[in-house]
């Protein structure tokens, strides 16, 4: 009795279409902050790529506790239980906060010993040095953020974070990036404070909307 359930499929794609915008522009965003980059050598350009590196190593720590947060948040909502899904989810936000600070104490304090396990070039140990000593305050809102986007696609609510994700890059990360990195001041550092701003501020975003409880009404 095998057939097609269009209800369904619509269902699927409506969640997973937002998803996958978002994932796509993130990519293509990268790719225009690379471009920012170049003009400054490869010195920077290596920099940048090893710190990514590096962050990539941690972000994996709150994206998995995301998946989690938001299995659980999705179980709950459909056991009629939207208090301890939430709950769940700010559980979540404190044990992925708490070791980000962690993180970032141990950056802090051994930034350059941490880059010559990838390499030793002395410009490149001292530009991604501080690159990664920026990028420690932006974590501390990786908790939040990670959490609250995968919880919330985990529930069914995806438009939220796709905005968040659109409006925090292309109007916040992407225009102030081009700005800092004109300014004799910032160069090449300015990049990289634009993309803290920008976790910053989609960090906040994301609490207000989460703490609104709209997601809890919502309807698979």
């Amino acid at each position: 009795n095998f057939r097609v359930d269009f209800g369904i499929v619509w269902r699927i794609v409506k969640i997973g279409i937002p998803s996958s915008i978002s994932g796509m522009q993130i990519s293509f965003g990268q790719l225009v902050l690379m471009w920012f980059i170049v003009p400054f050598g490869t010195v920077a350009v290596a920099a940048h790529t090893l710190a990514q590196r590096v962050q990539s190593i941690l972000f994996m720590m709150g994206m998995a506790m995301g998946m989690g947060a938001g299995v659980l948040a999705g179980q709950n909502l459909g056991a009629g239980q939207p208090e301890r899904a939430e709950k769940g989810v700010w559980i979540a936000i404190g044990l992925v906060t708490g070791l980000m600070v962690i993180s970032a104490v141990a950056i802090l304090l051994w930034a350059e010993s941490i880059v010559r396990v990838f390499n030793s070039d002395p410009g490149t140990v001292k530009i991604a040095s501080i690159f990664l000593r920026i990028a420690t305050i932006g974590y501390l809102m990786l908790g939040p953020f990670s959490i609250l986007m995968q919880s919330l696609s985990s529930v069914g609510d995806t438009l939220p974070p796709l905005l968040v994700s659109l409006l925090s890059f292309w109007l916040v990360n992407i225009p102030l990036a081009y700005f800092l990195s004109q300014l004799s001041n910032f160069g090449t550092y300015g990049i990289r404070w634009a993309m803290v701003t920008r976790r910053l501020v989609g960090a906040v975003a994301l609490i207000i909307y989460f703490k609104m409880g709209i997601w809890k009404r919502k309807k698979i």
